[in-house]
């Protein structure tokens, strides 16, 4: 079960830095299992061991059609010649492709145990794009009961995938996976994803393995079929999604397609080859191109799979740093696609944030680059803690820009205000207008990561309303009468939208423009002075309205 085989070590969003128990090793996860054709590799399974992929896959239906019992006798490493851990698969991706395998399902699963596969697949049925709901019940249902047939079977060590069926259908895909919950496979893992990742619909691939995710156990690995590109490894780890497999560094390479982190490049269209790896720094574009087409083809899957590994050993780092957010990010930047994908994945921020840890070792600050950086966890944790843990003590709320130095309290205009006039701070209850986490009272200042962060004014730009809905909102929860905003860089739209909503909700509003930022600095008085006049002003008009009688 599960429970034997997988460790998590590390968290950040929800992917996981983790080890994968195998009979004949460990597995460092999250990784990819490049998929090996038994009968023509394109690259030797030694030399992509000898690469640094711990984990092996082939297709056990392959190798029963083309080897039957002699496979029993040669065991699947010797098919292959190599000695570690190795995942075969049922001939699931044939059935979908073909319609049939000549296979019975309970067979090619003792045939996984027979030939000493290390992982083994159920053979499920996987969902099309275009099944109707129905039709993809039934087929949901049949594979549900060919994995607990299996289960009921000697596996002699071998972990039993147990795949997530249904599609396009999300009720379906997490009745499945609740389903399959219950059960004590060795692995999950999403299946039928391979038509939304060749159609690009990486928005509708988050939806089925986030429904996936959340509907199984969260501590037992996740593994998602026909993932292979290095541009969307980040998304699938964020996912929670720990081993993935796929043949597209063969694939792109027979269409002479080089793989890079950011996208894929034609060798026709290639003047510079765009790496370093050992392919590209012993070779230039054009001997390639000049090369026998063999010879040409597996160098360019090697790259292909040098690429692939460069992003899983960034993607493992990215996560022991907690910058598995600023990778994402990164790459959603590099496709429309993926900016969708991840404009889907932020509607299950509340998820991820339970799962993110709150503090990390050692400590390091966070980036916000755009309007989506404001879904990290650390901005939705933030907005949950204003909801319950923060108490109004004046009628008063002073409302401060967010300044370029921090900690607010202990750097730059707000520091010097506080040493120029503290009754100023005793007359009101203080915060921060914050581009990513929109509020951040002065009593919070040095929670993490508060005052450790870095923040794009593109941040703001892109989401202004936004921020002055969660101004409003906080203003209203709270309960305060009176509103002093100092700002210095704000725009005056912003200002007199938050003005106007505040009047309509009755609530007292005065703006203090701040024309020379450096000079306030260098010398608050002034300003304290202008600050302490308007907390004086809104109190006389809050306690004149209090003392006003009520309309007959």
């Amino acid at each position: 079960m599960w429970r034997d085989a997988f460790e998590i070590r590390e968290i950040d969003l929800f992917g996981r830095l983790g080890r994968l128990y195998t009979r004949r090793g460990v597995v460092e996860t999250p990784t990819l299992t490049p998929v090996i054709n038994p009968s023509k590799p394109v690259v030797e399974p030694q030399q992509i061991q000898r690469m640094g992929y711990q984990l092996l896959m082939t297709n056990s239906y392959i190798i029963y059609r083309s080897y039957g019992d002699l496979a029993k006798e040669v065991g699947v490493h010797g098919i292959l010649g190599v000695d570690g851990p190795v995942f075969t698969d049922s001939g699931a991706y044939q059935l979908m492709i073909y319609g049939k395998v000549e296979v019975k399902p309970l067979e090619i699963v003792e045939y996984q145990v027979e030939i000493g596969s290390d992982i083994g697949v159920v053979l499920d049925i996987p969902t099309r794009r275009d099944t109707p709901y129905d039709q993809a019940r039934l087929e949901v249902e049949e594979t549900l009961r060919r994995v607990r047939e299996a289960l009921s079977l000697d596996l002699k060590g071998m972990l039993l995938v147990a795949p997530v069926q249904g599609g396009t259908h999300i009720p379906l895909v997490a009745y499945a996976a609740r389903e399959l919950a219950e059960l004590p496979a060795g692995m999950y893992a999403v299946g039928g994803p391979t038509q939304l990742m060749q159609e690009y619909d990486f928005k509708e691939l988050v939806r089925l393995v986030m429904t996936a995710r959340l509907n199984l156990p969260w501590a037992a690995p996740l593994h998602l079929f026909g993932a292979g590109h290095p541009l969307m490894l980040p998304l699938a780890v964020a996912m929670g999604v720990d081993t993935f497999d796929s043949a597209s560094y063969a694939l792109y390479s027979r269409d002479e397609r080089l793989m890079t982190p950011y996208g894929t490049l034609r060798l026709s269209e290639v003047e510079e080859l765009p790496c370093s790896c050992p392919v590209c720094s012993k070779h230039s574009a054009k001997e390639l191109k000049e090369m026998p087409r063999q010879e040409r083809i597996r160098l360019i899957a090697e790259h292909n799979l040098y690429v692939l590994l460069e992003e899983l050993r960034r993607i493992r780092e990215a996560i022991r740093e907690g910058r598995l957010w600023e990778l994402l990010e990164s790459r959603a930047c590099a496709h429309p696609s993926m900016m969708e994908a991840l404009r889907e994945y932020v509607r299950y921020s509340r998820f991820i944030a339970t799962k993110h840890p709150v503090t990390r070792f050692p400590v390091r600050g966070v980036f916000f680059a755009s309007r989506l950086s404001r879904y990290r966890p650390e901005v939705v944790r933030h907005h949950e803690r204003l909801k319950y843990r923060v108490e109004r003590t004046r009628d008063i709320f002073l409302l401060f820009e967010e300044t370029p130095q921090k900690p607010f309290t202990r750097a730059g205009l707000i520091k010097e205000l506080m040493l120029q006039d503290t009754d100023i701070f005793r007359m009101s209850d203080a915060a921060v207008l914050s581009y990513p986490f929109s509020l951040i009272p002065l009593e919070l200042d040095g929670v993490y990561p508060l005052s450790q962060y870095e923040a794009s004014r593109n941040v703001f730009e892109l989401a202004m309303d936004e921020i002055a809905a969660d101004v409003l909102w906080y203003i209203l929860n709270k309960g305060y009468k009176g509103v002093v905003l100092v700002y210095y860089t704000l725009p005056e739209r912003f200002v007199r939208k938050l003005s106007e909503s505040l009047a309509a909700e009755e609530v007292l509003f005065l703006g203090i423009g701040v024309e020379n930022y450096q000079e306030a600095l260098s010398n608050p008085k002034p300003l304290a002075a202008r600050i302490r006049a308007a907390l004086e002003t809104l109190h006389d008009l809050t306690r004149d309205r209090q003392a006003a009688p009520a309309p007959a």
